[in-house]
């Protein structure tokens, strides 16, 4: 067995980047240069754990739920399958009947990746920030039928916007989008949001089978953290 293709998954991080619209932005900055001083060196000043690409432990929906530094290595590896969504609509919600078609390609404990194309919208746009397609309770539950080990997306959440801003009012019905995560993160499924890349996997298909890896920084007792997402190719 020989590795033939790695594709990054993952955005990369700056300062004041596209993330949740409520949350606090990246910022970190340059204390010393490797020509003035010695050694280059960076302080983060301002980060949370859902910063960019990022990782939802079952914490950050469930009071016992574990955290990140709690779960095995093996719960961010495997194999799975990634599916193209890239027909849904801006705000439109994902159904069962989305990933119906799917459902002989869905195996138990695969890493299903949803593709949407939303990534391409990344930005400080409403549609990237706002009304990015979602799941809902009913396909969460699916889901978790299915059997699944994780589930990522290219949007910001598996779930719909349902907060308030001065530039834009809520997509979800209130609610909604915590109980989808407590139904998944509930069932043991791992949630990978913020993903990229995911239409390089499909070249074009509907659906494609990849290796994946998104382990993220184990701070002990953090509900998430930013990963490093992959997906890998052998022959």
């Amino acid at each position: 067995m020989t590795l033939k293709r790695v594709i990054d998954l993952t955005h990369i991080l700056y300062n004041g980047m596209p993330a949740w619209p409520t949350q606090p932005s990246l910022l970190y900055e340059q204390t010393s240069n490797v020509a003035r001083d010695g050694a280059t060196m960076h302080v983060i000043r301002q980060m949370t754990t859902h910063t960019g690409t990022h990782v939802d432990a079952p914490l950050h929906f469930v009071a016992e739920g574990k955290s990140v530094d709690q779960l095995p290595i093996e719960a961010f590896t495997g194999e799975g399958i990634v599916v193209d969504l890239s027909h849904k609509k801006a705000g439109e919600e994902i159904t069962i009947e989305d990933l119906k078609i799917y459902d002989r390609d869905i195996k138990i404990d695969d890493v299903l990746m949803l593709y949407t194309r939303w990534d391409k919208k990344f930005g400080f746009n409403s549609q990237y920030l706002f009304e990015w397609p979602y799941l809902v309770e009913e396909t969460a539950r699916y889901l978790v039928k299915k059997k699944i080990k994780a589930l990522g997306v290219d949007t910001l959440s598996v779930s719909g916007w349902d907060g308030e801003t001065p530039g834009h009012g809520p997509i979800a019905k209130k609610d909604s989008p915590a109980e989808t995560h407590r139904i998944l993160l509930g069932a043991g499924i791992i949630l990978i949001e913020a993903l990229k890349n995911l239409d390089l996997l499909l070249e074009g298909a509907k659906t494609r089978r990849a290796y994946f890896v998104y382990p993220p920084i184990t701070f002990q007792g953090a509900e998430g953290g930013p990963c490093r997402a992959l997906a890998i190719f052998l022959e």
